[in-house]
């Protein structure tokens, strides 16, 4: 059964209508929804939580949440509001903070997708953002943006039909997905939208992930060190030769192994390259570890194919 209260205190005004609640053992809410008006002073300025369906796309969930102290975590609105963010004014219908009151995430949308609301109904109802950034400039449609605690942008998650050009620290380059910062805001990350040739230390390495979700930009394939020397690399083609001193030679290259669910066609398992000061990783494995005066390094550039789940049978209409 849910829980009804009256009226509930905040440190941004007196909650009215909360139709359920949960709480911290301090007795303070822990996260709740709504069914009446509420104007909360929030630090990203006056908003109203949701407190109803109206409609096909909204995600009815519990409005708010706030942390152990009682300041505010995340807020989804009734309808979308204008904020001030790091970057200027910002359209919102979902918001999350640092438990300093300071915004963390902005998402200009917060529709819920379903069979009646698809992503490309919320894609057009997406808004370019304009963005000024010390490696190139854009207005694209964004899924959200992070802030650090002091304003700056950590990073953009871009719309997949979103494409932005960039002059990163390896090259001019098309990315989708997104794009990660330094506090200093230089790039830290970025998601190619193509493979691109980056030269690295030990040669050419084809960047690449053809597994990118672009779920958020927080998380990218090509890493960048605050200094521009590139600090790791996703190819989902090349190969890597590795030889020591005496001769002895071990391969590395992505993985082919049976699609999900139907194990129809195959997935790719690309191959991760992180880069120290004088040796390598690969795999993100301990035991892949090469010295780079030790070793020497061969690079075996392939063209991405993309493995179909199409038995290409007789009579076939596309499955």
């Amino acid at each position: 059964m849910p829980v009804y209260i009256n009226l509930s205190e905040t440190k941004y005004g007196i909650l009215e209508g909360i139709s359920s609640v949960e709480l911290y053992d301090n007795g303070k809410i822990k996260e709740c929804s709504v069914n009446k008006k509420n104007v909360l002073n929030t630090p990203a300025g006056p908003l109203t939580p949701q407190y109803r369906d109206d409609g096909a796309r909204n995600k009815y969930i519990n409005a708010l949440s706030f942390y152990k102290n009682g300041n505010i975590k995340k807020i989804a609105l009734q309808k979308q509001s204008i904020v001030e963010s790091g970057i200027g004014l910002m359209k919102a219908e979902l918001i999350t903070f640092y438990e300093s009151g300071k915004i963390k995430r902005v998402f200009p949308l917060n529709g819920k997708i379903t069979g009646y609301w698809t992503e490309d109904n919320e894609y057009e109802l997406a808004e370019p953002q304009e963005f000024i950034l010390p490696f190139g400039n854009f207005k694209k449609k964004i899924i959200n943006v992070l802030f650090y605690e002091n304003g700056n942008i950590k990073s953009i998650t871009l719309w997949p039909k979103e494409l932005a050009k960039l002059n990163t620290p390896a090259d001019k380059l098309y990315i989708h997905y997104g794009l990660c910062l330094y506090p200093d805001g230089s790039l830290k990350s970025c998601e190619p939208a193509f493979p691109v040739l980056i030269d690295t230390v030990i040669g050419k390495i084809t960047a690449f992930d053809v597994n990118a979700s672009g779920i958020n930009g927080d998380i990218n394939s090509l890493n960048f060190n605050e200094n521009g020397g590139i600090k790791s690399v996703i190819t989902s083609t090349d190969s890597i030769e590795v030889t020591g001193k005496n001769g002895e030679t071990r391969r590395f290259e992505p993985v082919l192994r049976p699609g999900m669910p139907d194990e129809a066609g195959m997935d790719i398992i690309p191959l991760k390259v992180e880069f120290y000061e004088n040796r390598i990783k690969i795999n993100e494995n301990n035991e892949y570890v090469f010295g780079i005066r030790d070793y020497s390094f061969t690079i075996i550039n392939k063209p991405l194919k993309i493995f179909s789940k199409c038995s290409n049978c007789s009579g076939c209409n596309g499955c």
